[in-house]
């Protein structure tokens, strides 16, 4: 039997996270836009740095989606969202410091692209 309270519930949790998700790319394009508009390098780092984490969150959880799942935790909305979460912080823990070095390859990239559009 289904609980009416514990699945509503769920599904409202899930809509929070789908909506905070959406927020935090929404984010980083509002970031890089105001970065390269504003020329600001740091925010542009800041940007690039960011948008590493992304990546590698995304990487993880297609990393997690290979490996077989195990009963040991049960499966339930509490274990998804905390592997989620756990998840998050492994990406940025990661990409802190020279992470995998995309961030810095990015800024490269798109700071000589600015410089550039400044000279002309």
């Amino acid at each position: 039997m289904i609980n009416p309270i514990n699945s509503d519930n769920n599904i409202q949790m899930k809509a929070a996270l789908d909506n905070a998700k959406a927020t935090q790319d929404q984010s980083f394009e509002e970031m890089l836009q105001k970065a390269s508009a504003g020329m600001d390098e740091a925010k542009l780092r800041e940007a690039c740095a960011n948008l590493e984490c992304v990546f590698l969150n995304m990487m993880f959880k297609s990393m997690r989606n290979t490996v077989e799942k195990s009963d040991l935790m049960g499966e339930s909305f509490a274990t998804g969202v905390y592997e989620d979460m756990l998840y998050e912080k492994f990406a940025e823990e990661a990409s802190k410091g020279k992470g995998l070095g995309l961030g810095e390859l990015l800024y490269k990239q798109l700071s000589a692209n600015i410089k550039r559009d400044e000279e002309e």
